[in-house]
């Protein structure tokens, strides 16, 4: 079942509808909620959440943005919430594959690398360069997903990759994670 079948029958309360809804974007969801939090039970928690409210709000989904990106936005603001009640940091994995081409042990200390430099990125950096690289969103789909314009989403990256590179070159972060923009 497509997206548009998938959504006619959730607006009309079918479980079909639903159920298409979650078996096609809950495992994307999860993944993402995973590699912001770091926390399994709490990126479930993220994902119910998020799933409650885009259900509930199912009529009011435009269509102006893909599914797949109206449910990132409502997950983002399901993980800054539980981000917000936890009071951590928030965390994000890396993904299963990285390019091949050198042994094993190698890029297992590359996985790793990636990962420290990650974790010490604010977590609006983190949930950029995730939702650009792994992801693999657009500018205007993570500007979506952010309620924000394109060109603030290249400004975020810019700065996301320039204090990753930073921290990846041995130089300490500059900037403080940012709370309006």
């Amino acid at each position: 079942m497509n997206d548009a079948e998938a959504l006619e029958l959730a607006r009309k309360g079918r479980p079909e509808g639903f159920r298409s809804i979650w078996e096609t974007y809950g495992r994307y969801l999860y993944t993402l909620a995973f590699r912001l939090l770091r926390d399994g039970p709490l990126a479930e928690d993220a994902v119910q959440e998020a799933f409650t409210a885009a259900f509930r709000s199912i009529g009011g989904f435009r269509g102006e943005s893909r599914l797949k990106t109206w449910l990132y936005s409502i997950l983002y603001r399901s993980v800054l919430r539980l981000q917000e009640r936890r009071r951590g940091n928030g965390c994000c994995d890396l993904p299963d594959e990285l390019p091949s081409g050198r042994n094993r042990h190698a890029e297992l200390e590359t996985r790793l690398d990636v990962r420290t430099v990650l974790d010490r990125l604010p977590s609006r950096d983190r949930a950029v360069l995730i939702m650009a690289y792994w992801d693999d969103l657009t500018c205007s789909e993570i500007a979506d997903v952010l309620s924000t314009n394109e060109n603030h989403v290249k400004i975020l990256l810019y700065r996301a990759r320039n204090r990753f590179a930073g921290i990846w070159n041995g130089k300490p972060p500059v900037a403080k994670e940012e709370t309006s923009s």
